[in-house]
């Protein structure tokens, strides 16, 4: 019977699937443009990107787990770094973290109808990463958001993972963590990718597990090449590549 639901029944129900996620964030998005003069600091904009997610989430037959929610406290501010294997690491994110959060997004995503404004309006932070004056300028924008009170997240591989494995870490977020001495908060995300492979519509229903670990804060004497190890090596201890292969 789950063959059946995997391979027979799901692939039918991926139109509908589609066809509600660009109604949704067509409504969504404009009511997030529509209300964002009444808030500029995107803060209630941000539960409607909650909403948003849970919603994409849910119709999209995903269980997500959230292991370590103890190791943050919501009244605190982060840098958050992820790694990154679907376009589903970004919902679940904005959906199981009770932090305020902004993304540093690339700059491409800007040009999308409705959605790559309305992010604008929620106070997302749009960087061309071919071009230096421009990543900087993101940072600053990152770090006066950070000081604002307002949790900034990065994904330090740059895009996402095809194999689950960690990439290079680009040093964006740790240079906005040695800017501002807020803590940073890794995080790994296992599963996705196996319900929406990189540059694939193949979605399929499966599990996303979501693992918070302790915050980095003493890493004042630390160089920014030792900071950027000690992360990574923290994302990769809980990385399980065989988590969520439907078998």
């Amino acid at each position: 019977m789950k063959i059946i639901f995997y391979y027979v029944l799901f692939p039918l129900y991926r139109p509908f699937y589609l066809t509600s996620l660009i109604v949704n964030t067509f409504l969504l998005g404009s009511l997030i443009i529509l209300l964002s003069p009444l808030d500029r600091s995107g803060k209630f904009l941000h539960y409607i990107g909650k909403l948003w997610s849970r919603l994409n989430i849910y119709l999209a037959f995903c269980r997500v787990t959230v292991n370590g929610l103890d190791n943050l406290d919501p009244r605190k501010t982060y840098v958050v770094l992820s790694n990154h294997q679907s376009l589903f690491d970004v919902w679940v994110l904005i959906a199981y973290l009770p932090l305020q959060l902004r993304w540093v997004i690339k700059n491409e995503i800007r040009k999308m109808p409705v959605f790559g404004y309305a992010l604008q309006r929620m106070g997302h932070i749009y960087v061309d990463r071919d071009r230096g004056s421009s990543v900087v300028q993101g940072i600053e924008k990152a770090a006066r958001k950070v000081q604002e009170g307002t949790s900034v997240v990065f994904f330090p591989e740059g895009t996402r993972s095809e194999d689950g494995r960690l990439g290079k870490f680009r040093r964006g977020g740790f240079i906005l963590a040695q800017k501002t001495g807020y803590p940073l908060l890794p995080i790994t995300i296992n599963g996705s990718r196996f319900i929406l492979p990189k540059n694939t519509l193949d979605l399929m229903p499966g599990k996303i597990e979501i693992n918070i670990k302790p915050p980095v804060e003493d890493y004042e004497n630390m160089s920014l090449t030792l900071l950027v190890k000690t992360i990574q090596e923290t994302i990769q201890e809980p990385l399980n590549l065989s988590f969520g292969k439907r078998t």
